[in-house]
């Protein structure tokens, strides 16, 4: 547990977390939309901190990584 932190169950948790909510809310619904994503329209965003990461230049490799392991997946290694 951090300094700044209660109890947990106590009033003042309650009250700490109440205040850091608030501020976490504050900072998602002002922050702006990246100008790439800006034809998404409003609302939340949630993803990857770099639109550059969802590219399929760098997802193929992990994609066929994981398809490979459920391909797999029904095989047992024998001794």
């Amino acid at each position: 547990m951090t300094e700044n932190r209660p109890e947990p169950g106590t009033p003042e948790f309650e009250q700490w977390l109440l205040e850091r909510a608030k501020e976490r809310a504050e900072k998602l619904f002002t922050t702006e939309i990246p100008e790439e994503l800006a034809d998404v329209g409003s609302g939340l965003i949630a993803g990857p901190r770099s639109w550059a990461d969802v590219m399929p230049e760098k997802a193929i490799a992990e994609d066929i990584a994981i398809d490979k392991a459920h391909k797999r997946k029904h095989l047992q290694s024998v001794k």
